[in-house]
């Protein structure tokens, strides 16, 4: 079974967070290398996806410095 990497990255997520990870854990016919980026999000996000921890290969949380910096 092929292996392929998702990265989901998010900041203040919250209202569609878990509709994203549902989606990529139920993919079938591949083997799912999954990675969130969190960007310091302030609502929920954060506690959502520990839901899935299991799942969730490996987070990277680091402050979102925007892509002018």
């Amino acid at each position: 079974m092929p292996t392929i990497s998702i990265i989901t990255v998010c900041f203040n997520a919250e209202k569609y967070i878990e509709q994203t990870i549902k989606s990529v854990i139920e993919q079938v016919g591949v083997d799912v290398e999954y990675i969130i980026v969190g960007g310091g999000s302030t609502d929920g996000t954060l506690e959502i996806t520990k839901c899935y921890g299991s799942s969730i290969n490996q987070w990277v949380l680091e402050l979102d410095n925007g892509l002018r910096k």
